[in-house]
């Protein structure tokens, strides 16, 4: 299924990349900014924080850091220059938020108040070959990566078939 908001000129991160709209549990803030102006879906923001996120699978959209979401990151890091986080870890979830466009109500992509929890990766085996390779077959070794430790051996097995 695709997000309501997926595609069109997106220029920043939303409740759309939310896998099947579940919180991603594990996501670096590489660094944040204050942006005097910044383009946001086509008008221009004054005063603006962005968060950068580490290179993942989920996004390559910097993330607006609302007052809400700035509050939440001090209260985890307890860093008041929110300008010198870095490599930061969070949990990303979406809640209900008024919507500026009609005073209504609207989801809003979130720093969760739940800890990350970095996903464990399982050791792939040579009982995993199998599943491996089929998976290989749509996708690259980059991706298998993400949720399997391989092993030199093993992937060296891979590249071959």
């Amino acid at each position: 299924m695709t997000h309501y908001r997926q595609g069109g000129k997106l220029t920043h991160a939303g409740c759309e990349i939310l896998p099947d709209g579940k919180d991603i549990e594990y996501i670096v803030i590489e660094k944040i900014e204050f942006r005097e102006t910044e383009e946001v879906a086509g008008r221009t923001e004054k005063g603006v924080w962005i968060a950068t996120f580490a290179p993942n699978k989920y996004t390559t959209l910097p993330i607006i850091l609302n007052a809400t979401n700035r509050r939440r990151l001090f209260k985890m890091s307890q860093v008041e220059h929110i300008d010198t986080l870095t490599n930061f870890p969070v949990r990303l979830t979406k809640e209900k938020t008024r919507d500026v466009q009609d005073g209504g109500e609207t989801w809003g992509l979130r720093i969760s108040k739940l800890p990350p929890t970095k996903p464990v990766k399982k050791k792939l085996g040579e009982s995993d070959i199998p599943s491996a390779v089929k998976f290989l077959e749509t996708r690259s070794i980059e991706e298998l990566k993400e949720y399997y430790d391989i092993p030199k051996e093993i992937e060296l097995k891979l590249k071959k078939k």
